[in-house]
């Protein structure tokens, strides 16, 4: 007896047309993909649109967008790329939105739409000197108050001597 496969294999093209046509159904503004990257489908979308636009692809139930495996940051010379990868493990597909804030700008929680963007927002907000909204508990994850956002390229690398003196 052959074994089942446990989801079914959405071809490249099928899965770019039904998002398209979920963010279509939505408000959502501007965004378009750009690319069909390794790690899965490229979205650029404009930051105060993510909320609506996760929400929108997590009810989505042709997509079955279950997980977010993860979100993170990049110093992209004068804005901060946020980056969010989303995952149907139905159709064994990975979707990644990416959206750009400028440096201290203001990061709106999507962890009403998925709980396990809680610890990586705090840690995203930390490390690049973003200012958190709508986080049940939005204080620092890894450093103290007073401390630069290390991730930022403007801030300089320390050296032994400054550390152990």
């Amino acid at each position: 007896m052959p074994a089942v496969s446990p989801y079914t294999p959405m071809n490249t093209v099928d899965f770019i047309e039904k998002v398209e046509t979920a963010l279509d159904a939505s408000t959502i503004g501007a965004h378009h993909i750009d690319e069909v990257a390794t790690l899965g489908i490229v979205l650029h979308a404009e930051a105060e649109d993510l909320l609506t636009m996760l929400s929108a692809l997590k009810a989505c139930k042709t997509l079955q967008l279950e997980q977010l495996i993860d979100v993170f940051g990049a110093d992209i010379n004068d804005k901060i790329e946020i980056t969010y990868r989303l995952r149907s493990l139905t159709h064994n597909k990975d979707l990644l939105i990416k959206a750009s804030l400028p440096y201290g700008g203001d990061y709106t929680s999507v962890g009403e739409v998925y709980a396990s963007a809680w610890m990586p927002e705090r840690e995203l907000c930390e490390m690049f000197g973003l200012t958190l909204h709508g986080h049940p508990n939005p204080k620092r994850l890894l450093t103290t108050e007073g401390l630069p956002p290390f991730l930022r390229k403007e801030v300089a690398i320390r050296s032994k001597e400054d550390m152990w003196g």
